[in-house]
C-alpha cells in the first residue's frame, strides 16, 4: 500500500468534509460511522490495487524467465505497466 493509514484517514476526512460542506451529501449515521466506513473501503481498494500489482510483478517475472530474457534487457517499468493494465482490465478495476 502507497499510502499510510495516517493519510487514508486525511483524505477520508477531506473528502467528507469537502462533500459537505457543499451539500453534495446527506447522511443517516454518525460522521463517525460515515468516516469510519469510508476508510474501510478505501483500505479495500489500494489492497486489490496492491494485489493486482504483486500479480503483475509475477507475471513479469515468469515471463521474462520463460524467454531468457534478463531485467536489463527491456524496460520494465512499461512491461509492468503494460501487464498490470491488462490485469485491471481484465478484473474491471478502476484505479
Amino acid at each position: 500500500m502507497r499510502l499510510k493509514e495516517s493519510q487514508v484517514k486525511l483524505v477520508c476526512q477531506k473528502l467528507f468534509v469537502g462533500l459537505r460542506s457543499k451539500q453534495l451529501i446527506s447522511v443517516k449515521k454518525t460522521d463517525i460511522e460515515v468516516l469510519n466506513r469510508m476508510h474501510e473501503i478505501f483500505i479495500k481498494e489500494l489492497k486489490v490495487e496492491d494485489e493486482i500489482n504483486l500479480q503483475a510483478e509475477k507475471v513479469l517475472a515468469e515471463n521474462l524467465r520463460k524467454l531468457g530474457i534478463k531485467g536489463d534487457q527491456i524496460d520494465r517499468e512499461k512491461m509492468f505497466e503494460m501487464i498490470r493494465k491488462q490485469l485491471l482490465k481484465e478484473k474491471n478495476v478502476i484505479v
